[in-house]
């Protein structure tokens, strides 16, 4: 997986738009189970996986692996305040992966939009070579290939987290992940 998730991110940059998560927000209304409910829904695997406090314990592992990506690495060292204040970053992050998950229809689209907007403003370059990626290179973070990334890990990181709190749910899990599985790391459209 990481390897196919580092040749993506040579590729040239493609990046999500306002516009881009406008049309994908529409199709996320669309399908939400309804607007009290969230876009999830009490009877969903998202709830029943992210109600859990091993989730919590996921936190950790899940900013590893996403440190493994230079982009993402370079990007927290230079725009997140987690080394100065790691207990604020762990709750503003707690909070809009909650708002999404377990808020009202509108509630979690708002959520998704600030998170859009906040990262519209982390660009950068590495400062040094990493791997395949020269000083100099430059990193969004609304790349989609940074995008992919970092949801790769935290899908990663709850299915490691499940097998720990609710193994009989992860069969189910993985039935729901398979079909991301080509889109989120390793196909480039």
């Amino acid at each position: 997986m990481a390897v196919e998730a580092i040749r993506t991110s040579l590729r040239p940059p493609r990046f999500v738009r306002e516009a881009d998560l406008e049309r994908e927000l529409v199709i996320v209304r669309d399908l939400a189970a309804e607007s009290c409910a969230g876009v999830f829904g009490p009877s969903s695997m998202m709830w029943r996986i992210d109600k859990e406090a091993a989730i919590f314990l996921g936190a950790g592992r899940a900013l590893l692996l996403q440190l493994a990506h230079p982009w993402i690495a370079a990007a927290i060292a230079q725009h997140s305040p987690v080394l100065s204040d790691p207990i604020g970053r762990f709750h503003r992050t707690f909070n809009v992966m909650f708002t999404i998950v377990f808020g009202t229809t509108e509630q979690a689209l708002a959520a998704a939009r600030r998170l859009h907007r906040r990262h519209d403003c982390i660009s950068g370059t590495l400062v040094d070579a990493a791997g395949p990626f020269p000083a100099g290179s430059r990193y969004d973070a609304n790349d989609l290939a940074a995008l992919r990334w970092v949801h790769a890990t935290l899908i990663d990181t709850a299915l490691v987290a499940v097998e720990l709190v609710a193994p009989a749910c992860r069969e189910k899990l993985l039935k729901l992940v398979e079909p991301m599985k080509d889109s989120i790391c390793c196909n480039p459209a």
